[in-house]
Formats: C-alpha cells, sequence, structure tokens
C-alpha cells in the first residue's frame, strides 16, 4: 500500500468524541511551513497532513499535538532551534522495525519531540498561558460591553445592555439557565449556536429532531431538556473553567440537580467542600476510573466483570485469545481491536460498517474472533490507541520465558517500556 493511502493516527480518548479538538486551539487559518523543510500547510484545516509529512519525511513525531495552544508559533520556534542541532539532540528517539511506508526493516529510527524535555515543557507552557491571557481579556470585554443586542430566543424581547442582562431573562422568564454569565466566554458564539439547533427544530439536550416549534417546544418543556447537554463537548470551549490548567483552580464541574418537583436545572458552581489533596478528593465509588469494553462502550469499575461483559454479551474471550502471550504480544491485541473498533471494521474479515451497532451484530453472527498475527502484530500496536485506557493497565505474562537477562534482551523490554510509558500513539495506519 502507498504512503498516500495510509492514515496518520494519533492517540483517542475513551468517552469523548475523536475528533474533538483541543479548546485552546484558535480555528483562524493560518499558513504554517514545515519544521524542516519549505513546504507549506493551511492550519488548522491542513494539520493532519502536517503532521503525516513530518512521520512520513522526516520521521518526526510531535507528542500531545492536540494540547499545543498555538501550533503555528510552536512550529515557528523549532523551525528556528532545529537549523542549530539536529534531531537527535532534542528528540527522544524510538527503534521500530519498519520505515515510515511499512516495509520491514529493522531498527529504524524515528524521532518524539515531547515535554520531557524542560525546554519544550516550558514553550507549551508559555503559549497556553499566552492563549489564557488573550481569552481572559475576550472575558472582560464580554462582562464590561454594555451595548450587546439581541432578540431573545424564546420571545420578541430585545436585550440591549449586557450578556449577562440577556442570559438573566432566558433563566428567569423562560427557565433557561445555561450558567453563571461569568463562567462564560465566546457567549455571542454560543448563542448563534443554541439558535442554530432552535431554527432547525433540534433540541438543545438531547439533539432530537421534531416537525414544527410546537411539538419541540413541548418536548424540551416536559422532559426538561431547556438546558445544554453538559456531555456534549461541544460546549467545552464556551465555558472559562475548562482553560485553567492548575487542576486545584478547576475544581468546578457541572451539576445536575433535581428539586422535588422533578424540575432540573443546570447548575455550572464552584464546589468549596473539597479535600486539601485535589488528586484523591472526588475519588469515590461512583465516579471512580472505568474500564472500557474493547467491543462496544460498556464499562465497569472491575476488570473481571469486563472480561465477564466480553464472555457473555460478545461470546468473545480475551484471556482465550491471547492464552500463553506475553505482555507486548497482548497490548498490541488490545490496541488493534481498539483501532478495528474505531474504525468500525470487522478485527478478521476487515469489512467496514457505518455504524458501531451494526459492527457488533457482525461479530457476534460471523464469530470472527480469530486474528491474524500479520495484522496485529505491527510495531505501531505497542502505542495506545486510547491515551487513557484502563484495561491496558490490568494486562498480565502469561510466558515467564521472554523475560531474559541477555543484554539484547534487556534493551529491548527497556525501549518498548519507554515508549509505552509515554503514551504516545502516533503511527501508520492502513486506510
Amino acid at each position: 500500500m502507498s504512503v498516500k493511502e495510509k492514515e496518520f493516527f494519533g492517540p483517542l480518548t475513551l468517552h469523548q468524541k475523536a475528533d474533538n479538538p483541543s479548546i485552546f486551539k484558535s480555528e483562524e487559518l493560518y499558513e504554517c511551513s514545515c519544521v524542516l523543510c519549505e513546504e507549506n500547510f493551511t492550519l488548522p484545516s491542513n494539520e493532519k497532513q502536517l503532521l503525516t509529512h513530518l512521520f512520513i519525511e522526516h520521521r518526526l513525531v510531535i507528542a500531545d499535538v492536540n494540547q499545543i495552544a498555538d501550533l503555528k508559533e510552536y512550529i515557528r520556534y523549532w523551525r528556528l532551534r532545529f537549523k542549530d542541532q539536529t534531531l537527535g539532540f532534542f528528540c527522544t528517539t524510538m527503534l521500530l522495525d519498519s520505515k515510515p511506508d511499512g516495509t520491514k526493516s529493522k531498527n529504524e529510527e524515528y524521532y518524539l519531540l515531547s515535554d520531557v524535555l524542560p525546554e519544550d515543557k516550558e514553550l507549551r507552557a508559555n503559549l497556553q498561558q499566552t492563549r489564557l491571557e488573550k481569552l481572559l481579556e475576550r472575558h472582560q470585554f464580554e462582562r464590561e460591553d454594555k451595548n450587546y443586542v439581541r432578540e431573545c430566543l424564546f420571545c420578541r424581547n430585545i436585550s440591549t445592555t449586557t450578556r449577562a442582562s440577556y442570559l438573566n431573562h432566558l433563566y428567569e422568564k423562560h427557565n433557561f439557565h445555561i450558567a453563571k454569565p461569568d463562567n462564560l466566554i465566546f457567549i455571542d458564539e454560543l448563542i448563534n449556536t443554541i439558535a442554530t439547533k432552535l431554527e432547525k427544530l433540534q433540541c438543545i439536550f438531547c439533539e432530537g429532531n421534531f416537525k414544527d416549534r410546537t411539538i419541540l417546544k413541548e418536548h424540551m418543556r416536559k422532559k426538561g431538556h431547556k438546558r445544554i447537554n453538559p456531555e456534549n463537548k461541544e460546549y467545552d470551549k464556551y465555558f472559562l473553567v475548562n482553560y485553567i490548567g492548575d487542576k486545584q483552580q478547576n475544581k468546578q464541574n457541572y451539576r445536575l440537580s433535581t428539586n422535588q418537583h422533578t424540575k432540573k436545572t443546570l447548575e455550572f458552581e464552584n464546589d468549596s467542600n473539597v479535600d486539601s489533596d485535589p488528586e484523591w478528593s472526588d475519588w469515590t465509588e461512583e465516579n471512580g476510573p472505568l474500564i472500557t469494553c474493547l467491543l462496544c462502550e460498556h464499562t465497569e469499575k472491575d476488570y473481571d466483570r469486563i472480561l465477564d461483559h466480553m464472555d457473555q454479551q460478545h461470546e468473545f474471550s480475551f484471556l482465550k485469545a491471547t492464552e500463553g502471550m506475553d505482555f507486548y504480544r497482548k497490548v498490541k491485541i488490545v490496541n488493534y481491536i481498539r483501532r478495528q473498533v474505531h474504525l468500525k471494521q470487522c478485527l478478521s474479515c476487515e469489512t467496514k460498517f457505518d455504524d458501531s451497532r451494526n459492527l457488533e451484530k457482525h461479530l457476534r453472527e460471523t464469530k470472527h474472533w480469530v486474528l491474524c498475527k500479520e495484522k496485529w502484530d505491527q510495531p505501531e500496536y505497542y502505542f495506545p490507541t486510547y491515551e487513557d485506557d484502563l484495561f491496558l493497565c490490568f494486562i498480565q505474562d502469561d510466558d515467564e520465558s521472554w523475560w531474559s537477562n541477555d543484554e539484547q534482551d534487556v534493551e529491548k523490554r527497556n525501549s518498548m517500556s519507554d515508549s509505552i510509558s509515554k503514551e504516545m500513539a502516533m503511527a501508520v495506519l492502513n486506510d
């Protein structure tokens, strides 16, 4: 398969839309040159092409690129720095057994540019700080601007004062509460987004479509859907708290409160009753870490329950499928299955489906659980498909023979372990 037919692929996040970009990243179009040559790309629309170019032509992978606040300035900075030193001076060197086009080859060198390097970490922090300062300037303008003119989403009232006054009208007159005005940013765009959904006769919360405005209005009233959905990542960019990186400052969340009359209102409030340790204060039995099924979105807190779920619901035994394999082969199996399911593609025959349910049905009916080693036993599957895949933490080694003290084996294990611990799943995958 040619390089052009390959797809460049980065780590995904479970329970989140795969294509959801960092809210810090600007949507403004701009031209950007490669860090190592003169080829130009239009960002952010051609960001994927730029990353593919870096991998194919220069064997360079930028870690956590989706979290870089200003990719243009990041690229510009490293373009200047790479004129002084080689890639190996700044980057982590990785050895893989394949060339960028997929051709088998031993110990091919690739380079990982990440915030493991103090200089890179400082650069990313500075770019994020600069972006945050601009956002705070916008937030201050929206709070102080007294010339905001907008017609109400639900009636003929026209607001002519502040954005806060407009939002208060929505809440007081129509029981539509988005959040406290001081917690919001890009309010104009947020209201436009909500207005567009209403014009399309679409429910704001569940996004169901209706025949006319009267039916939609009645649906939203009866179902308590006169609010935005806190699980919809589309709205993250409109909440200022999501731009604050410090977890201790970020102890704010969406709250769905229900009173005695089951009237539901979405509240966005500070949590003042937290423990001193921000890492563990909200770690409870109800909201602890979840392990996700390899074949569907079902989650459990217990690894054995996930295995039982796959046995009973999908008739797939992960333990039997990986019996006798060492740790790293099991890692490859998990990451291969994750990728295939994400692409809605059969694990065995690679038939593609438009819907995840149809893929599940196909697997259940055909029992295509026999995994071809030539497909999953590839270097790119050392890297996690999902950056928050808790399933990988429970994998155990069935084959003790791999743990030898041979110098080459030790070096190989250390190289693999280092790659996996970085959780940088950047690879060229088949289309």
